[in-house]
C-alpha cells in the first residue's frame, strides 16, 4: 500500500529546505541530499519530496542537473522573484476569466498554503495586483477582482 502524506506536507518540507538555503546550511554550489535521503529524513513518499523540490526550483532557489542532482545556484536569486511569479499566475487566472470581475480571490493564508510561501509573500503578490488595478481590497472582506479589468 502506498504511503499517504498529509496535505501541505510538501510546503513544510520546501520551507525547511528554503531555510537551510537561506541560512547557509546549503551554500551556493552545494548539492542537496538525494530524494531517497530526503524521504528518509522527513518520513514521506518520493512524490512529496519531488513536489517540495519542484517548488524550490520554481522559486529559483535550486537547479536540477539531470542524472547528477539538485544544487543551490552560485548566483543568488532575486528576493522578489516568488511574489512576482505568484502575481503573474493570478494575473493569468484573472485575464483568462478564471476569476471574473467581482470574484473574491483566495485569502493570503490560502495563497500562502497553495504556493508554499509565507503570508507576507502572498500579501506582496496581492498588493502588486492592487497597484496594477486588477484587484480591489475591501477592508475586512478580502480582495476582489476589479470591475474594470480589461478583457
Amino acid at each position: 500500500m502506498a504511503r499517504r502524506t498529509a496535505p501541505g506536507t510538501y510546503a513544510r518540507i520546501a520551507n525547511v529546505l528554503r531555510q537551510r538555503i537561506t541560512d547557509g546550511t546549503y551554500a551556493p554550489g552545494d548539492q542537496l541530499p538525494g530524494e531517497a535521503a530526503l524521504c528518509a529524513e522527513f518520513g514521506v513518499a518520493r512524490n512529496t519530496v519531488r513536489r517540495a523540490l519542484s517548488t524550490l526550483e520554481t522559486d529559483g532557489l535550486i537547479t536540477a542537473r539531470p542524472g547528477v542532482g539538485r544544487f543551490v545556484p552560485t548566483a543568488k536569486p532575486a528576493v522578489h522573484t516568488r511574489y512576482e511569479s505568484i502575481a503573474a499566475d493570478l494575473r493569468r487566472h484573472i485575464e483568462s476569466g478564471h476569476y471574473r470581475p467581482g470574484d473574491l480571490l483566495p485569502s493570503e493564508a490560502q495563497l500562502a498554503k497553495r504556493y508554499g510561501v509565507s503570508r507576507h509573500t502572498a500579501r506582496h503578490a496581492l498588493t502588486a495586483l492592487e497597484e496594477a488595478g486588477l484587484v480591489t481590497c475591501v477592508h475586512g472582506k478580502g480582495r476582489y477582482v476589479s470591475q474594470d479589468v480589461p478583457r
